[in-house]
């Protein structure tokens, strides 16, 4: 992809939307989406509707062929014949960036079957990118579904076994009322994005954009402190759990889309927080290296915490004098050191301050505009100030808002 990847989880029949709906995910920020569902008796003329509006608004697509899926025949050859039906129904759409093959496998068969239809899907039409999606990891995982020593481990070993390019999962937790989900979320990231690290392909993740169960309704704070976590956690695509109602179940509330085809508030929550990050970050995320990422404050989900003079060279230190806990992301992009700040709090502002050395050449700051500019130059609202031995710089963050700086000696 040309563009960050942000999509969401769809779940409509194809033929029950129009292209008209295309206009909604433009309009959400969404620069990739799952198609609705297909499968036999499904018209694949409406399908073709979808994908050329998607062409026309530059959004890829991940087809949700049930032909595709890790069960859609017994045997390879059967597996085989299936998707290649599907490949020349719609594989070789522009729009098309991949195929679904499946969601949550749980046991060794269909772990074997997943990577085999991967392996397919590699096969027949190497120049898309195949989509899998994983459960979400709990302690002790590897030994009752993963069967591998590590988390690692397993995400190598199931890599070199399938072929897949993309290491994705969803978690909710961190809509739970308890800070034991918020833990659990960021163990997910880490560990999602160390396996990922450790296969050499990139780490996704789905985050929650629907009231359910004992979730609560994401406000806009809990929209920016999902995406902006995730993100300067290392994390190489976003999907949201989901758009559209569809029709009332168990007590699932206020997605983008209701149950009347009506766009809610969080449509245009959702909107912002995505457009927002896209216009002034996705480029720089979509590119860049992540070299790894801390906590300050306190350490959720067992990730190291920022140790002053110690972490890193230049970055000498990261401070809240409201003592508001905090996400710090290092990467590296064309020989350049970035630092995304994160305010990893959904209720709380705080004014975030980075320390370097006096002597250090570039303290800069990303602008709306897209340009580094340089702190102690900053506009306004930007924090600025020198000690003896350091320069100090950084901004007031919202709750879940972050912020990118360019530092280097």
């Amino acid at each position: 992809m040309d563009r960050f990847p942000i999509g969401f989880w769809n779940y409509t029949k194809t033929g029950d939307l129009g292209p008209e709906a295309v206009n909604d995910w433009a309009d959400l920020g969404m620069t990739f989406a799952l198609s609705p569902e297909y499968y036999e008796g499904c018209d694949k003329a409406a399908m073709l509707k979808i994908l050329d509006a998607c062409a026309a608004r530059d959004i890829r697509v991940i087809v949700s062929d049930h032909r595709a899926r890790w069960w859609s025949g017994d045997t390879e050859e059967e597996c085989e014949a299936h998707f290649r039906a599907a490949y020349d129904d719609f594989g070789r759409h522009p729009a098309v960036m991949g195929f679904h093959i499946g969601d949550e496998p749980t046991t060794e068969e269909k772990f074997a079957a997943a990577a085999r239809a991967n392996r397919i899907q590699l096969k027949i039409a190497p120049e898309l990118t195949p989509h899998l999606n994983f459960l979400p990891y709990w302690k002790g995982q590897e030994e009752t579904i993963l069967k591998a020593p590590t988390f690692e481990d397993w995400a190598r070993r199931f890599t070199a076994e399938s072929g897949i390019r993309i290491l994705c999962y969803d978690c909710y937790t961190q809509m739970n009322p308890e800070e034991e989900g918020t833990h659990q979320y960021f163990t997910n990231l880490r560990k999602f994005a160390a396996g990922a690290e450790a296969a050499g392909i990139a780490p996704w993740t789905t985050l929650l954009s629907v009231g359910h169960f004992r979730y609560r309704v994401p406000s806009e704070d809990d929209l920016r402190w999902q995406l902006n976590t995730a993100v300067a956690s290392g994390m190489k695509g976003i999907l949201w759990f989901f758009v559209y109602e569809r029709e009332p179940v168990s007590n699932y509330r206020l997605p983008p889309i209701d149950e009347f085809g009506e766009r809610t508030e969080t449509f245009y929550r959702l909107s912002r927080v995505n457009r927002h990050f896209l216009h002034q970050f996705g480029d720089f995320f979509l590119h860049a290296e992540h070299r790894g990422t801390y906590h300050t404050g306190k350490s959720f989900g067992d990730y190291p915490l920022f140790e002053a003079g110690k972490t890193d060279e230049v970055l000498t230190d990261v401070t809240c004098p409201q003592g508001v806990p905090g996400v710090v992301g290092l990467f590296t992009l064309n020989g350049d050191k970035y630092a995304a700040v994160v305010n990893n709090s959904v209720k709380e502002s705080g004014q975030f301050v980075l320390h370097v050395p006096k002597d250090t050449r570039v303290f800069e700051r990303f602008t709306w505009n897209h340009a580094c500019v340089r702190l102690k130059d900053a506009c306004w609202d930007a924090c600025y100030y020198e000690t003896e031995d350091e320069l100090c710089g950084g901004d007031w963050l919202a709750p879940g808002q972050m912020k990118v700086y360019r530092i280097g000696k």
